[in-house]
């Protein structure tokens, strides 16, 4: 076959993480399948039942399954064309000659045959065909997988900050009312002369402070409230019926999934989809360099022809034709070589975009950076 064979790229990665985790990482055999149901590890009905909400009413969901299976029967129409095809055929008719032109004579003619047509390919252009439509497809169901993590992560970072809000608003609100007591109290010693005024306005400077965060407090947590409705398909004040004071953080499984920075890498869905990407476009480098080479056609019929119904079915009644038709491009103006240019320049284009992966989608690690951020606050 023409064109190039497609090699994974090669990325260059530490063996070991930059900041050591508390507890050592470790890749289970089945790592694959918890990293697919990571929310499942933090046993917290509520945010399981949130995410599987979520991901069953979304609509870019739907819509990225409808483009894989739109790419699923492109694939299959790649490979069906690496086939021949088969057609059947029959006609009868009945025709009067002119008696000025000709013997004014009236003649039947019936005839039934198949008609096949074979394309072959000499340079393995609709090799390549197939391979892009194969790497496609599977590009396509990355690109699900890929919503799928943002879609999780997102309804668990939300989930997380509304629980978070939540408790710092509860501890703002307790703080105050200690405050207020320690203002009252540092008011009812300056009037006996026990402290002096500073003391008093110390105490109404840090019960003012306080006062001014609980609005902010507030407002941020109703605005990762109504976002989480919305990942949920949800008006806004859906969820505050489901988030109450009483809701706990969920805890941080003892041993995270982890591994070496390449594992991890490997497990990222748009790090999949975009070497597929580059697969595909290697091979449709190759379509185009097949483009410019000359083609190649087998055509054949075989078949019945009588001027009579008796006589269709009789040994003298059959036909048949097989023809080699070879296609050569003398002049195009530089159609192809343009479209081969064009195959190359997509594959560079794939190339850099996979290069610039690794330093993005970092939704499910800032959920589980909030997660330690948090449980760390508490111990403090």
């Amino acid at each position: 076959m023409v064109g190039p064979d497609y090699r994974p790229p090669e990325t260059s990665l530490p063996d070991a993480w930059n900041n050591k985790p508390v507890t050592e990482p470790h890749q289970p055999e089945d790592s694959n399948g918890i990293l697919e149901r990571w929310w499942t590890s933090f046993n917290d009905p509520l945010l399981t039942s949130m995410i599987e909400k979520a991901v069953k009413g979304n609509k870019d969901l739907k819509q990225s399954e409808a483009k894989l299976k739109e790419a699923r029967a492109q694939r299959d129409m790649a490979i069906s064309d690496r086939f021949p095809t088969i057609s059947a055929s029959g006609s009868a008719s009945r025709r009067r000659s002119s008696g000025e032109t000709g013997l004014g004579r009236t003649t039947e003619l019936y005839d039934a045959g198949f008609d096949a047509s074979w394309e072959l390919d000499l340079f393995g252009g609709k090799r390549r065909a197939q391979e892009a439509a194969e790497a496609t497809l599977e590009a396509s169901s990355e690109d699900m997988n890929d919503l799928m993590v943002s879609l999780t992560a997102e309804v668990g970072i939300n989930y997380l900050e509304a629980i978070s809000y939540q408790g710092r608003l509860a501890i703002a609100r307790e703080t105050l009312l200690a405050q207020q007591q320690s203002y009252d109290i540092a008011g009812w010693r300056r009037q006996a002369g026990l402290v002096t005024q500073l003391d008093e306005d110390q105490a109404l400077a840090a019960l003012q402070q306080t006062r001014s965060q609980i609005p902010t407090l507030e407002m941020s947590l109703e605005q990762s409230l109504n976002r989480l409705a919305i990942l949920l398909g949800e008006r806004p004040g859906w969820v505050h019926r489901s988030i109450n004071v009483n809701s706990r953080l969920p805890s941080l499984p003892a041993d995270p999934v982890a591994g070496i920075p390449a594992d991890l890498l490997r497990r990222r869905p748009d790090i999949r989809r975009a070497e597929r990407q580059i697969a595909a476009a290697t091979a449709r480098v190759g379509v185009a360099t097949a483009a410019r080479y000359p083609s190649f056609s087998l055509t054949g019929t075989i078949g019945l022809e009588a001027l009579s119904t008796g006589n269709l079915f009789t040994a003298n009644a059959r036909t048949w034709a097989l023809a080699l038709s070879p296609l050569f491009n003398l002049f195009d103006a530089g159609r192809k070589r343009a479209g081969l240019d064009a195959a190359n320049a997509q594959l560079e284009q794939a190339m850099q975009q996979l290069g610039e992966k690794p330093f993005r989608g970092r939704q499910l690690h800032k959920w589980l950076y909030l997660v330690r951020q948090y449980d760390f606050s508490l111990m403090t």
